[in-house]
């Protein structure tokens, strides 16, 4: 479902937000600490905080939906990953080194643009991460202006 430049951008330094919900439908938000597309498989493994987000990684069990934002901070290029939770289960060694690369990099480029450390501490963290195993449903482009919602076909976001 995710072609070739699509991958590339959810894996570039993009702000990455993801949003479950419990049984009685309220919605959880949280912070994604990086993400990697399987290409064999077509599924997401994407990194979460259970400490920093014990809700929304809480509510993110097997078969229920998820839906994960990746935002480029500088032009705020945006795109939404629809789809169902497979599996959750604490990160590998692989899985926590993407974590930490992934935080480092956030704080870097966030720092860089003017946020500051305090106000990034509350979003970024890379203790605790679990990995959600995502199988991609649907993609919207997010990116404001007059295609912002637009849910494009398989094709549209090779």
């Amino acid at each position: 479902m995710l072609g070739p430049e699509l991958a590339e951008f959810i894996e570039s330094p993009v702000m990455i937000l993801f949003a479950t919900r419990d049984e009685a439908g309220r919605p959880m938000i949280g912070r994604g600490s990086g993400v990697r597309f399987d290409r064999q498989s077509g599924y997401l493994r994407f990194l979460a905080s259970h400490c920093q987000w014990p809700k929304a990684v809480g509510e993110a069990l097997a078969g229920r939906p998820i839906a994960t934002t990746y935002v480029r901070a500088t032009d705020y290029k945006a795109y939404q990953i629809k789809g169902r939770v497979l599996e959750a289960e604490p990160a590998d060694a692989a899985g926590r080194a993407l974590g930490q690369a992934y935080v480092a990099e956030q704080l870097a480029r966030m720092l860089a643009l003017g946020v500051t450390r305090m106000q990034l501490s509350s979003t970024l963290s890379d203790q605790e991460l679990v990995c959600l195993t995502i199988e991609p449903q649907a993609i919207f482009e997010q990116t404001p202006g007059p295609g912002a919602g637009r849910r494009l076909t398989p094709e549209a976001a090779a």
